[in-house]
């Protein structure tokens, strides 16, 4: 069994402010300490389940947040910007996804520093279906015969994630209050239950998300002048002045396409 982590940060015990998420700001270190101490709980349940290879794909921000000298022997990591997969990177040589750390899509009630991707994504329908970060890497995992086997998150994120995964080890990690508040472990208590569930979860034969094909991909952005430099891109249509629709052969095709959709429309507005 060789297990692929993905790991985000606004998911985590203790997390609750982008102060703590985003590099240069003032509490970026105790975001980069929970991702660290929880890759290496989970790795470290993952070989005592079984595991043959664990893997860690760094996935949040810019994907540099993970110091290798910092991570437990026989891990490898695969961190930096851009990769083919994004934040499912190295699924190709996986058998099992582990999501780590994830938060449920934009607008979710409750949902610890909730979005979808990026913050100028307002909403995204996959096939008509409203879905978040926890979707799409179950999805490109799936379509590359990859099962989801854990899902580890706030409250919000593991009732996203169990509406599309049956077979599968959840972890909460903290109960939302409000989008920049929640209820949440100890470190100590956190990584205790993350070890445990990921080896059991390598124990189970886990989750195969997949979706119809070809993939609708629908965008909602924050503004319209978004949704305007998305029709440089051949093939979109414009909806309304906020979104457009694309189409992909498949799940992978319309995931690069999601992405690059966001990358034309991450430019300066002048803040207008």
């Amino acid at each position: 069994m060789k297990v692929l982590i993905s790991v985000d940060a606004e998911g985590l015990q203790g997390i609750t402010f982008g102060t703590q998420v985003l590099p240069e700001l003032a509490l970026y270190n105790e975001g980069r300490d929970a991702m660290v101490d929880s890759i290496n709980a989970v790795a470290e349940g993952a070989i005592k389940g079984g595991a043959a290879s664990v893997t860690v794909v760094d996935s949040h921000d810019g994907n540099r947040n993970i110091p290798a000298t910092r991570i437990i022997r026989k891990v490898r990591l695969i961190s930096g910007w851009p990769k083919e997969l994004s934040m499912v990177e190295g699924a190709r040589d996986a058998d099992m996804l582990f999501m780590i750390g994830y938060h449920s899509h934009a607008g979710t009630l409750n949902g610890v520093l909730d979005h979808t991707y990026s913050p100028i994504v307002h909403r995204l329908w996959v096939n008509g279906k409203e879905t978040g970060e926890i979707g799409l890497s179950a999805a490109v995992a799936g379509k590359l015969g990859v099962r989801t086997g854990l899902v580890a998150g706030d409250m919000a994120a593991v009732n996203e994630a169990r509406e599309i995964l049956t077979d599968c080890e959840f972890a909460v990690l903290k109960n939302g209050l409000s989008r920049y508040s929640a209820n949440s472990l100890s470190s100590e208590d956190a990584l205790d239950l993350l070890r445990s569930s990921a080896e059991s979860a390598v124990k189970r034969h886990g989750s195969m998300y997949t979706v119809r094909e070809p993939v609708k991909i629908s965008v909602e952005f924050q503004n319209s002048g978004m949704a305007d430099n998305c029709m440089l891109l051949p093939g979109i249509l414009r909806k309304d002045a906020y979104t457009v629709d694309i189409e992909g052969s498949d799940m992978i095709n319309a995931y690069k396409l999601f992405r690059v959709m966001v990358s034309l429309s991450s430019f300066y507005h002048g803040e207008y």
